[in-house]
């Protein structure tokens, strides 16, 4: 029977999401600097006095960070906005470290009309590993799908990365709104468990980013985590971002996931 526990986090921007960490003794995903100005210098100590605290409040027994994701384009055509892509991730990389936090979730920056798939996959690639290159070796980051509406093209991506500390965050929140109704979440985590590090959890009716609880959309949850026990590594990492993650919390208890 798939446990999680020990590798299981909750989103800080959820609600009680501290309090309820600390009831189940799970650890915390940091949302603190997901808006990208949060991170200017002027910021700073304010920004590591509040994240310290909600760590100590929280009882966490580990730590993950959401990155920067406002106007984050990794493949963008304009060398300024990849510029600014990376000055903004290394100001993010610089909170891991003062946290002593290993890894950090990033979004893929896709944008649909506006990059060929093709060159999302290949200049993508080409901002990780770049931006990896003077990072420590025990550094971790995990490129999330937002707007993507299959899962080959994540796959064509991870192709072209032969960096192993770079892998994917499957959001399976993202893929359900995303997705046409032929390709389940299923087949999502089939395409790229060789791939997958981490999960984003959370449900929705298939038409928009809800952020709802197990029980609030069309993802069959129990499905889901069959998916995933058959088909990842049993090492890969989960954070619940439904906004009620008390709810997800008694959900995976009665199920006997955790």
């Amino acid at each position: 029977m798939l446990n999680i526990k020990d590798r299981l986090y909750i989103a800080t921007f959820q609600i009680n999401a501290l309090e309820v960490a600390v009831k189940y003794g799970v650890g915390i995903e940091f949302n603190h600097t997901c808006i990208s100005q949060a991170l200017d210098s002027e910021n700073r100590s304010g920004l590591l006095s509040k994240m310290k605290s909600d760590l100590a409040a929280a009882g966490a027994p580990r730590a993950t960070l959401h990155g920067p994701f406002t106007e984050i384009h990794p493949a963008a055509i304009d060398y300024r906005f990849r510029d600014l892509a990376k000055q903004r991730l290394n100001q993010a990389f610089e909170i891991c470290s003062a946290l002593s936090v290993k890894n950090m979730i990033v979004h893929s920056g896709w944008v649909p009309f506006i990059y060929f798939k093709e060159w999302q996959a290949e200049r993508g690639a080409e901002f990780w590993q770049d931006f990896m290159a003077d990072k420590p070796e025990d550094f971790n980051i995990y490129v999330e799908n937002v707007m993507e509406d299959e899962p080959y093209m994540m796959a064509d991506f991870m192709s072209h990365v032969t960096d192993s500390r770079i892998r994917l965050c499957l959001d399976i929140g993202h893929a359900n709104a995303a997705t046409s109704k032929d390709i389940s979440i299923e087949t999502w985590i089939k395409v790229l468990s060789p791939y997958i590090g981490h999960f984003h959890l959370h449900n929705n009716d298939g038409t928009g980013d809800a952020h709802g609880d197990f029980e609030a959309g069309t993802m069959n949850m129990v499905s889901v985590f069959n998916a995933i026990e058959k088909y990842c590594s049993p090492d890969v990492t989960f954070t619940i971002e439904a906004r009620q993650c008390g709810k997800c919390m008694e959900w995976l208890q009665n199920h006997r996931y955790i």
